[in-house]
């Protein structure tokens, strides 16, 4: 199992990467399923048998039941990325524990796991969140580098990470609410692949 930063990790302030294989990196994409964009990239994602974590939101898992199905049965792991994307600091604790509760109740009619990986929506942390990971043991999951595909063109988030190379245990962020990271991970993962590096879903 890839150690995940723990909470621990979070308090005192320090990163850390997942343990597994030297040479593999952790794909994650938030803010979907999205009916088409997800099915772009998981025919991507198939091409280069990269595996890959969809942090989702509940709502969308829940109009899109089939689609999120299809992620699990190709291989993919799926997380918790709050029902509704709320601003989670704009919100009290009982919203914020509810937000990830119904979101891991969605996902559980979908893969039986009553838990899920949790990432917080725009990467924030907040103490009930951080309360709510230490009670349930439910591990919060940054990232290690950021793609930028939320507000880059595919050609600069391209250019951004053949700057930031990636190595062995680091955690991407992408997203799959558009074409963008579709569209710069064809460019990517052929050039990540030639280096060595292959692709594995968090666990």
């Amino acid at each position: 199992m890839n150690a995940l930063w723990s909470t621990a990790s979070f308090l005192s302030g320090k990163l850390i990467r997942t343990r597994g294989a030297d040479s593999a990196v952790y794909l994650t994409f938030d803010d979907g399923p999205h009916p088409h964009h997800t099915v772009c990239l998981l025919k991507l994602l198939a091409e280069h048998d990269a595996k890959a974590t969809f942090f989702l939101l509940g709502e969308l898992a829940e109009q899109s039941p089939d689609l999120v199905r299809q992620i699990l049965t190709e291989g993919h792991e799926i997380g918790n990325h709050s029902m509704t994307h709320p601003r989670m600091s704009g919100i009290g604790a009982i919203e914020q524990w509810a937000e990830i509760d119904r979101a891991d109740a969605v996902l559980q009619r979908l893969d039986g796991r009553r838990r899920h990986l949790f990432r917080p929506p725009n990467g924030r942390l907040t103490l009930p969140a951080v309360a709510a990971s230490l009670r349930r043991r439910q591990p919060l999951v940054l990232w290690t580098i950021d793609s930028q595909d939320y507000r880059l063109s595919p050609q600069d988030v391209v250019r951004r990470m053949q700057s930031i190379p990636p190595k062995g245990g680091d955690v991407i962020l992408f997203h799959d609410d558009s074409a963008c990271s579709t569209i710069a991970l064809d460019t990517l993962l052929p050039i990540w692949k030639r280096a060595g590096l292959r692709f594995a879903a968090l666990d």
